[in-house]
């Protein structure tokens, strides 16, 4: 037989892509012969180089394909570095991977594009911290006991993944964007630095679900730790944009009409920043990087704008990608569900390193070569509807394509056929329906209302008379189904719109009907005291506030509210009182309000004393920063208080406002001797925050001791009007 030339259609027929050389008849797919790769190392003289090139073409392409055919997962290694990427409240069928037209996410599409997909993804709770307590313990709400975003810390006896990593001799860290992910919630267990610089910097109160701060300031500070670290990493950075209130930057808020989606878009972006500091940093090929989220948004599919009252698909379907290092398995996905307490699982069956409590969830990894899964249900809950409203609480079971929801009203959908859930089969399908209901009974257990209250807490709430003295639900107590008001979920955003807004008024007219209908609503007693203290009537305001904690004897955002009312109203002991139901579960702001009582009262020794243990339970809130300058300022040391608002002042985000630190900086430079810096820093209060005296009483006295009367009656006259 004549050799075929290299160039003719009869030899390239003769290389297969699958790694033989072709022949005829039986010769056909047979394995390649090792004596070429030998023929091509020696580099033989006598082999033509037009031969010798295409060899080596075919060897190279007959190695990647292998390399792409290999289903092996990587051994174990704990030398590699892991990231989670949790985007608070974004849904999955929002992004363009699942296959949403709506907006661009080119950095999000990268990661898909090097990582596995995981089409069914499911998240255990549609709140923020129960959801992330289960990503790190691996383990359901009931069996970690975090059953809501207030009153529920994690307890110490649960083991985190953040703890064994590091015992283990990873640099533990974490970044979050969200108030309700505090240290004092427990997250921060595990973590060598945890990073929850989340405060308020205004005194227009506001709610604790829109307490955040932009995801491109978290991710700053998670790029300045990570570059540091000499030894394996394990960071979890988390970024709470989508979440309401939706309001993108620009270029995004003009680019999008609808607004949750440019908060994604913009998402994106820094994302992107954060993948990009991973590669410049030499991070990125070599890490498992998990990308999630910890719930969705309802977006009015089911009549929930936002997301805790329901169990739809919208709400607990997340999206979820896997890039492994190496970005081995990229661009395949896995269509079997998956839950996020299968992340913990992932993590250790990467690293070899043994949790040391027998898990639930299975690695995600292992679905990748399963062909035939095994049936898995996958469980949720939200006992948002209790704890906020004296409703029933909701519980639903994913069984393949089959979604139950359990609650006074129970229903059944079929995913498969009806994606949006907008018919209930419970009736056409009773077999499903009796099964599911059968099989999520054991999965269903009690929460406290809200957790369990140690006795030294006990004692401080009966002596203020909250402990007994109203109970929200009776254990076994048939609760309204709250799809059956959703007439008044919505009128409930409606008085939150209208405080947002400044309509005073008109809140408290819809918070009072609500009340008159149903008192158990919580969150409206929160409200009704922060409008009423808006309205300039503290007494009704803190009798409001009371009604709340009554209801909910552990909510202790209530509690602090309720001590800075009658801190203003120089009621010293109550407010003391107040305050220290909070130093477990928010010392940093508990020690702050007892400095303060301490200032008006002229204890600073103990108002010094607790000035420093709010700077050391969160050292960068810049509301302690400001205290311990009140207390300098008091103890006559005008120099160390300036340097201490100058601190503050260079810690302050541009977009962000902090009331009363311009009038602080005012007030020092008018006893030190400044007066013209002083004045413009009382003109700056002035500006930011118009409805606050304080400036206006500072500046006026000083216009006035400078002789510049006629400019001090007209201030009078801005600050009555």
């Amino acid at each position: 037989m004549q050799p075929l030339a290299t160039g003719s259609s009869a030899y390239r027929r003769r290389v297969f892509a699958n790694g033989a050389l072709a022949g005829d008849g039986d010769q056909a797919r047979r394995p390649l012969d090792p004596s070429f790769s030998a023929i091509l190392s020696k580099n033989d003289p006598f082999l033509p180089v037009p031969m010798k090139r295409l060899f080596a073409l075919a060897i190279s392409l007959l190695a990647l394909l292998s390399c792409r055919n290999d289903r092996t997962i990587p051994a174990a290694s704990a030398e590699t570095p892991i990231f989670i990427i949790s985007i608070d409240t974004l849904r999955s069928d929002r992004l363009p991977m699942y296959g949403y037209s709506g907006v661009a996410t080119p950095h999000l599409d990268s990661l898909r594009n090097d990582g596995i997909l995981y089409e069914h993804a499911y998240a255990h709770t549609p709140l923020t911290l129960p959801s992330h307590a289960s990503m790190f313990t691996g383990l359901l709400p009931a069996e970690h006991g975090v059953r809501d975003n207030i009153g529920f810390p994690l307890g110490e006896e649960m083991p985190t993944i953040a703890e064994v990593l590091r015992d283990r001799g990873y640099a533990t860290g974490a970044a979050v964007s969200a108030w309700v992910l505090r240290k004092a919630t427990g997250m921060d267990r595990g973590f060598e630095m945890y990073d929850d610089s989340v405060e308020v910097l205004s005194r227009q109160a506001r709610m604790i679900g829109n307490i955040q701060r932009d995801g491109a300031a978290t991710t700053k500070v998670a790029t300045e730790w990570i570059v540091k670290q000499q030894k394996p990493v394990f960071f979890f950075l988390h970024l709470y944009d989508p979440h309401t209130p939706y309001a993108p930057p620009e270029p995004y808020l003009s680019r999008y009409t609808d607004r949750y989606d440019g908060e994604i878009a913009y998402t994106d972006s820094v994302v992107g920043e954060f993948l990009q500091s991973l590669k410049s940093a030499g991070l990125y090929d070599k890490s498992l990087i998990i990308f999630l989220s910890d719930h969705g948004e309802g977006l009015n599919d089911h009549g929930e704008e936002e997301h805790g009252m329901f169990l739809y698909r919208e709400v607990i379907q997340v999206p979820l990608v896997v890039k492994m290092p190496g970005q081995k398995f990229a661009g395949e996905k896995v269509t079997a569900p998956v839950q996020l307490i299968d992340l913990v699982p992932t993590i250790v069956e990467r690293t070899g390193i043994p949790f040391g409590v027998e898990l639930p969830g299975r690695s995600l990894l292992s679905f990748l070569n399963d062909k035939s899964p095994e049936r898995r249900l996958i469980y949720s809950e939200t006992y948002y509807p209790r704890f906020h409203f004296g409703w029933a609480d909701q519980h639903s079971l994913i069984d393949g394509e089959k979604h139950y929801i359990h609650s006074t009203k129970p229903e059944l959908f079929d995913l498969a056929k009806d994606f949006r859930e907008t018919t209930n089969i419970l009736e056409q399908d009773r077999r499903t329906y009796f099964a599911m209901r059968t099989a999520i009974e054991p999965l269903i257990r009690e929460a406290e209302t809200p957790s369990a209250i140690d006795p030294e807490d006990a004692a401080k709430l009966a002596a203020l008379g909250y402990l007994g003295s109203t109970v929200q639900t009776k254990p076994g107590e048939i609760l309204p189904d709250p799809k059956d008001h959703l007439d008044t979920f919505r009128d409930v955003s409606v008085a939150y719109l209208h405080y947002r807004d400044k309509k005073y008024e008109e809140a408290l007219k819809v918070i009072d009907r609500l009340l008159g209908q149903n008192p158990r609503i919580l969150d409206l007693h929160d409200l009704k005291s922060k409008v009423l203290t808006r309205l300039g009537r503290p007494a009704e305001a803190i009798e409001a506030g009371k009604d709340g904690l009554r209801l909910s004897p552990q909510a202790t955002h209530i509690a602090i509210g309720l001590a800075n009312l009658m801190l203003d109203q120089r009621q010293f002991d109550d407010a003391r009182q107040h305050a220290e139901l909070a130093l477990k579960a928010d010392p940093g702001q508990a020690h702050d309000i007892l400095a303060r009582i301490f200032i008006e009262q002229k204890d600073l020794v103990r108002a010094e004393q607790e000035a420093r243990l709010a700077i050391e339970s969160d050292s960068d809130r810049i509301a302690s920063l400001m205290t311990m300058a009140r207390v300098e300022r008091e103890q006559g040391k005008l120099e160390a208080a300036l340097q201490r608002l100058d601190d503050a002042l260079a810690r302050k985000k541009a977009d962000r406002d902090v009331a009363m630190l311009h009038f602080l900086r005012g007030d020092v430079l008018a006893r030190i001797g400044r007066p013209e810096e002083a004045e413009r820093e009382f003109l700056r209060e002035i500006e930011l925050f118009p409805e606050d005296p304080p400036a206006y009483k500072s500046l006026t006295l000083l216009l006035v001791v400078d002789g510049r009367v006629a400019e001090a009656t007209e201030l009078i006259r801005q600050l009555i009007k």
